[in-house]
């Protein structure tokens, strides 16, 4: 396996306007793997350890295209973080290892951009996925092999779980998950939609996230209220000879709901929920 065991990230991002208003100052430095937070009341550090530590609070220029390029080495890019997290759950898939990454942090930290980005800056989903094609199309040369690709996004919102592809078939209440002895844990219900292109998932992904719960918070204008889940169904089918066999991997990249106190979000009612 090309990546093995849990490995931990931590990231920075610049200052929203919020918080320049409130003149705030940084208490943060990083240097992969380190990252150092300071007292403000004494000027004392204390250093912490990570597997990568991402600094992407300054150091970098907006291009007129709107994409984020770095002018200082220290400055973490999306493709930056994608090399590291990201191609690793890839080699992971194409080895048929199941494996999972998750986006963790309060409200307006910056987990989505991670995840899924903006604009010209990709995520790392929409890299997935693109380079995913990309070694499919360079393993179509070899006539004995085969690829199969569904994909499906939901979301857990206030304890019950929603096909974000499909909102009619979800029910009062949730869909429902089951567990199997054969084939583990499943969703009845829950519909796969097979995708043979980069551009067939970005349409699913658009789709998905125009039916994602969010609300205006004071630390998120559009801020999910919902953990959602982007899950890719893996099989490579290889022919030798009258001999065939099937490699199947899950990948699921999971954008949790924001993890800050509920007073300081402002949140109330359905949205506190």
């Amino acid at each position: 396996m090309s990546s093995g065991g849990v490995q931990v990230a931590v990231r920075v991002r610049p200052f929203n306007k919020r918080e320049k208003n409130m003149n705030a100052k940084c208490c943060i430095r990083m240097k992969t793997p380190a990252t150092w937070i300071r007292n403000p009341d004494n000027d004392q550090e204390k250093q912490f350890t990570f597997d990568y530590s991402y600094w992407s609070h300054s150091g970098y220029k907006e291009e007129d295209n709107g994409l984020l390029v770095a002018t200082d080495d220290n400055y973490a890019t999306q493709m930056g973080v994608y090399k590291d997290l990201g191609e690793a759950v890839l080699n992971n898939c194409f080895e048929g290892y199941n494996t999972s990454l998750f986006a963790y942090g309060q409200t307006g930290s910056g987990k989505s951009y991670s995840m899924v980005g903006y604009g010209p800056n990709k995520g790392i989903i929409p890299i997935v996925c693109e380079n995913l094609f990309r070694r499919v199309d360079e393993g179509k040369q070899n006539p004995s092999v085969s690829y199969q690709v569904t994909v499906v996004m939901m979301e857990i919102y206030n304890e019950q779980l929603r096909d974000l592809l499909h909102p009619k078939v979800n029910k009062k209440g949730g869909l429902k998950i089951r567990s199997n002895k054969k084939i583990g844990v499943y969703i009845p219900g829950l519909k796969e939609e097979p995708v043979d292109s980069y551009e067939a998932i970005e349409r699913k992904m658009q789709e998905g996230t125009a039916n994602r719960t969010v609300a205006s918070t004071k630390m998120n204008a559009t801020s999910s209220r919902a953990h959602t889940i982007f899950g890719i169904m893996f099989t490579k089918i290889t022919q030798d000879g009258e001999v065939k066999s099937e490699s199947v991997s899950k990948v699921n990249l999971v954008d949790l709901a924001g993890s800050e106190r509920a007073e300081s979000t402002g949140a109330t009612g359905d949205g506190l929920k």
